[in-house]
């Protein structure tokens, strides 16, 4: 009984996670007040029988060292609490499910033999309440531990006796107190399973009614994933709402004990063993991972960066601070010819050693066994490869190498495990080891790393975090170790859901993403700032939107029309389900971040047949020339939802070209720092059903805007979503609904400044990598352009601008339509009118050459008047006219009109929005210039104040001036490798200087210009340039120019290969003959290398398996067999 009447519990297959082999350790640490008797087999194990039966068929018979301590010790009974620590998937979970539901079912049996034996009901005492309370860190962990604890009691989940008396066998705590609920309170519950906010909340809602008088047992598992406040909270009501009924602890034959308290966690903390202490009188510390009970124990554990040359200084410093005669020691390396150089570098500064090869023999084994008796000042030096070494009493551990695995890094602490102190008695109680005088502490750990062997470095400063400041050089390296780990990876999966919605995740069989890659970088579709108007076409959650973006203002900007095509799903389908229309064929190989079409079969989505995906994770495919239907990729919805589902192969098939750069229609849109208000991670069905009905019984002239925090690739942060109305009458908007306050006010979600912080923290680099810069920034000066002689002189102030923009504010559009690139009617006839006369002129032009002779044999007399008269005009205009900007407009207008007539397709506003690079018109031939008659004076005087203008108008007349220049477009081919991007320009001539930049770490400038031009004498067509944003980050850049091309290398900060944004443009083609070199370069590395071998008799590599596997999970070691890896690029000399 979760949210519904009946309890629906998961499938068990889900439910039993399979362990994982590094978490697990044949050993454990047991500290009690009495003595623990483990168990040694399954046999000993002394359960109900339905219960052994019921494990047997679930295939849970495998006793793990962890359980045979717990097991023993919580059967006691009351008063026989335990601290469990060790890692997730180690067995924990059955470490303390088992005893408990033992308990329960006894305890029912019992109450139910009395009421069947009883005269009269009033002669004996009712309980109420549950027998077991079972506290989760969240939903889903509810679910897992309330199907496992049904599993194993009797199948049958509510009873009614004879006595009309309701017993529920296990239960859930809903998020609201409903009469069920209430009802099966009040009368008997085996195992009660909830959450500390749903536990607290029902017994504020069951104040009076709602006790807990038959309490036997309490368990906090995940005890560190819980949030402090919420934990202590219910600690509260536990023994509050026992003590109202004034229970002794053990006296009196109707009265029930304190309930014993089992808590389970990761990582140890000394405040957990007074908590032990407080509600159990024989509390028994357990601990499966080693690591954590020498830290516990008291071990200081320290990490050195040094080099493979100071390694041995680093080890004789701490020598001399614990002397081995007092502290027995151990040195872990990595192989035997490693031991072998160490024992000969410690034997300069007079240390004694004994060394444990690989190849040991039974003589040496007892040496190494009365060295564990007495050590005699001897240094003890093995590998992890030595599994028969029984060593236990150590007191000084130095890793020289870090181990393969971390689970094996782990193991090594097992040699200190009998010198681990006992907390729970006194020294004077036991023979517990003492410190020396030398050195207060009794265990002490040296870790040498550096970059050759800090693999494990991550997680051991993850664990140090938890308990200690580090040096920030240290944390610096550990995280870029991690990065470098994560960009080697092969497969790319999607972003895990639990860290867009909360900054982090706490499954520990999550298989999906929890690092940044390139990919999640917002594209140029994502507004990334200011706020937006949307249409909210679904409500996942409170905090989780599937909307469409219509509109963006900037920050101090205004309102920009993105003009979304929403006919595109319904043009796709109509283009290819249309008659005598050949299916589209079928999509292989599936690649990362591509674009491909989703048939449903034999169903439609929202009426369609073919939908847009987009790929998130494709498995490794060992032969891509085998087409696999079956195979599963992850995809996401980018026009109907944005909703993730895995497909097979078969039903993808190739999206057409002209529907592949469409951004997406849908995107996600999230509010930053919103959670559940009970501090849960999910919220529940109904919550998103009352949110959406409020967006549907709004009125219907409202639209929802929303604040932008920052976006990603497929999801907007936003900080704020209001529903927002126009009022006719009084002519201003008024807010209709603020979403994020009605929900607070509602106690359906509340603001988490942890969340914000954690969201802000895991985006952090993308965020500053995708931050605006200011409105007038300063380039840097390895980023500002060089002088160009060809630009007009920029001589206009910066009050003109503002008055060009004022007077072109009014006559925009409403405020909803401001700033938008579409023209007025009223301003487009003008244009079509201006066309018109231009066109006219021209015909009249060709009709009347002699005339014009005429008049340029009379101009020629004086050449210098016409120019000292226009370079008078340019110096003198200190006031732009509107008259010239309009004019100016007109004639950017009238060329892009021109384009149309000639290319004779229609330019679509919304894909020029979003185009990566921005193309200038096509530029009229040589030829057509050479008949164009030549202009007059007059003619050359507006014209250069048509340029002087462009270049000095503001905003819209920068972009103005772009279209006007007479540049064209070169050739450039592009080769890209693991290290760099290159680039190869041709032009057309050899005496052209060029200059060539990167902007803003992704985008890239080039421009070339005839040696020793002017803008007076550059003709059209002479000037080559582009303009281009890539989509890779670059660190640096190198070019050269031999004879007319020029070469281009630009190198990427972050190693990899990456998809070329650019593909589309149609002067960027791919360097084939670069690939055919490359490959034959590698062919004859390779051929040298096998020649060279063979002529040493080394004959032909051999690569065979290792003998034992890293332990690390999947995602570490995915393999990256088929990825093209060349090991440097051959440049041309930079020189």
């Amino acid at each position: 009984m979760s949210d519904s009447e009946k309890n629906k519990w998961p499938n068990l297959e889900d439910i039993l996670q399979p362990l994982e082999g590094s978490n697990c350790s044949d050993y454990a640490v047991a500290h009690a007040t009495v003595n623990v008797t483990p168990f040694r087999t399954f046999a000993e194990v002394s359960l109900l029988p339905d219960i052994l039966q019921r494990m047997r068929e679930l295939g849970l018979n495998r006793l793990q060292r962890l359980q045979s301590y717990a097991w023993p010790h919580l059967l006691n009974g009351p008063g026989h609490g335990a601290l469990i620590v060790s890692a997730p998937r180690s067995g924990r979970t059955m470490g303390y499910v088992p005893p408990i539901c033992h308990v329960a079912s006894t305890i029912l049996a019992a109450n139910r033999h009395r009421r069947e034996m009883a005269v009269d009901l009033f002669d004996i005492s009712h309980g109420m309440g549950p027998i077991a309370l079972i506290l989760v860190p969240d939903l889903p962990r509810m679910e897992q531990v309330a199907a496992l604890c049904s599993a194993l009691m009797p199948r049958e989940e509510t009873v009614e006796d004879m006595w009309t008396v309701q017993v529920t066998k296990v239960l859930t705590v809903p998020s609201e107190c409903t009469p069920s609920f209430m009802g099966a309170w009040i009368s008997e519950i085996g195992v009660l399973v909830a959450t500390p906010a749903r536990f607290v909340n029902a017994c504020k809602q069951g104040e009076g009614l709602l006790k807990l008088n038959q309490l036997q047992a309490v368990v906090f598992d995940d005890a560190d994933l819980m949030q402090q406040e919420e934990l202590e909270l219910a600690e509260q009501y536990i023994p509050s709402m026992a003590a109202k009924h004034g229970r002794p602890t053990r006296k009196g034959t109707h009265h029930y004990p304190r309930p014993q308290v089992v808590t389970v966690c990761q990582h140890f903390t000394p405040s957990l063993i007074s908590q032990l202490r407080r509600f159990n009188q024989h509390p028994c510390l357990i601990f499966g991972d080693l690591l954590e009970a020498a830290l516990y124990g008291g071990m200081r554990l320290l990490v050195n960066m040094v080099g493979a040359k100071d390694r041995v200084a680093a080890i004789v410093q701490l020598l001399r601070q614990r002397p081995p005669a007092e502290y027995r020691t151990i040195i872990f390396c990595d192989a035997d010819m490693q031991m072998a150089l160490l024992l000969a570098d410690l034997a300069d500064f007079e240390y004694q050693c004994l060394a444990y090869y690989q190849t040991m023999d039974l003589e040496q084994l007892d040496k190494v066994s009365s060295w564990t008796c007495d050590s005699r000042g001897v240094i003890l030096v093995c590998t992890d490869d030595c599994p028969e070494l029984r060593v236990r009493n150590a007191h000084t551990i130095i890793h020289y190498s870090m181990s393969s695995s971390w689970g094996k890094f782990k193991r090594r602490f097992l040699f200190l495990s009998d010198n681990v102190p006992n907390a729970l008695i006194s020294k004077a109680a036991a023979r517990q080891p003492t410190a020396t005088n030398s050195d207060q502490r009794i265990l002490d750990s040296l870790v040498l790393l550096d970059e050759a062997n800090a693999r494990q470095l991550p997680r051991l400063v993850d664990l140090m975090l938890l308990r200690q400041k580090l040096d920030p050089n240290i944390v610096a390296m550990a995280a870029r170790i991690r990065k470098e780990m994560n960009t080697r990876k092969s497969i790319v999966k999607p972003l895990c859901r639990e860290i867009l919605g909360h900054g982090d995740c706490r499954n520990t069989r999550c298989v999906d993403r929890h690092y940044l890659h390139e990919a999640d970088r917002h594209s140029s579709a994502m507004p990334c700032s200011g706020d937006i108007k949307v249409n909210v076409l679904h409500v996942y959650s409170p905090g989780h939107y599937c909307v469409i973006v219509y509109e963006h203002m900037p920050p101090e900007g205004k309102w920009r029309d993105l003009d979304p095509d929403r006919n595109l799903p319904a043009l796709l389908n109509l283009h290819l389900t249309g008659e005598n229309v050949e299916p589209p064929p079928r999509y292989w190989p599936p690649q990362h971040q591509a674009v491909c079409l989703w048939k449903a079969e034999p169903a439609t989505v929202a009426g369609y047949s073919y939908e847009r995906v987009r790929v998130l994770s494709v498995p490794p495919i060992e032969n891509v020339n085998v087409v696999q239907s079956h195979l599963m990729v992850v995809v996401q919805a980018m026009d109907c939802s944005t909703r993730r589902f895995a497909t097979e192969c078969m039903s993808l098939h190739v999206c057409p070209d002209e529907y592949v750069a469409e951004p997406p229609l849908c995107m996600d849109l999230r509010l930053l720092g919103l959670v559940n208000h009970m501090g849960e991670r999910i919220w529940a069905a109904k919550d998103a059903e009352t949110v959406q009905d409020w967006l549907d019984t709004a009125p219907k002239e409202h639209f929802v805007q929303a604040k932008v925090a920052f976006s990603t690739s497929h999801t907007i942060f936003a900080t704020c979503m209001v529903s927002m109305l126009y009022l006719k009458t009084v002519k201003t908007f008024n807010m209709h609904l603020n979403l994020l306050r009605a929900q607070i006010e509602a106690k359906m979600s509340k603001r988490c400044a942890r969340t914000k912080e954690n969201i802000l923290k895991f985006f952090e680099e993308h965020i500053k990598l995708d931050a605006p810069l200011p409105k007038h920034p300063k380039d840097p000066p390895e980023l500002e352009y060089e002088k160009d002689p060809c630009e007009p002189v920029r001589v206009a102030k910066n009050e003109h601008k503002e008055q060009i923009a004022e007077s072109e504010d009014r006559d925009q559009s409403p405020q909803s339509k401001q700033d938008t690139h579409k023209l007025p009617a009223r301003v487009q006839r003008v244009l079509d009118q201006r066309l018109k006369m231009l066109l006219e002129r021209e015909n009249e032009t060709k009709t009347t050459n002699a005339q014009l002779e005429a008049e340029q044999s009379q101009s020629s007399v004086m050449p210098g008047e016409s120019e000292s008269e226009s370079e008078s005009d340019s110096a003198v205009s200190k006031v732009i006219p509107m008259a010239d900007f309009i004019a100016c407009f007109m004639r950017c207008a009238a060329l892009d009109r021109s384009e149309e007539m000639e290319t004779d397709t229609a330019v679509n506003s919304k894909a020029t929005a979003h185009q990566i690079s921005e193309e200038a018109p096509v530029q009229r031939s040589k030829e057509s210039m050479q008949e164009e008659p030549k202009q007059t004076n007059l003619e050359k005087s507006h014209k250069s104040k048509g340029e002087t203008l462009s270049a000095c108008a503001g905003a819209s007349s920068s972009n103005a001036a772009r279209v006007v220049r007479r540049a064209s477009r070169p050739l450039v081919k592009y080769f890209q490798t693991l290290d760099a991007l290159h680039l190869q320009v041709t032009m057309v001539d050899e005496r052209m200087s060029y200059r060539t930049r990167v902007i803003r770490g992704t985008s890239v400038f080039f421009q070339a210009t005839p040696t020793g031009a002017s803008s007076s004498c550059t003709t059209e067509g002479s000037t080559f340039e582009f303009f281009v944003n890539t989509g890779i980050v670059f660190k640096g850049i190198q070019h050269a120019m031999k004879g007319r091309t020029v070469y281009i290398d630009l190198q990427k900060a972050n190693r990899g290969f990456y998809p070329t944004l650019f593909v589309h443009v149609k002067y960027f083609q791919t360097n084939y003959d670069k690939t055919v070199i490359e490959e034959k370069w590698h062919q004859r590395d390779m051929k040298k290398t096998n020649q060279l071998m063979r002529a040493h008799g080394w004959g032909a590599h051999k690569f065979t398996a290792k003998a034992e596997s890293s332990e690390e999970t999947v995602s570490e070691t995915e393999s990256e067999d088929g990825v093209e890896r060349p090991d440097y690029y051959r440049r041309i000399d930079m020189n």
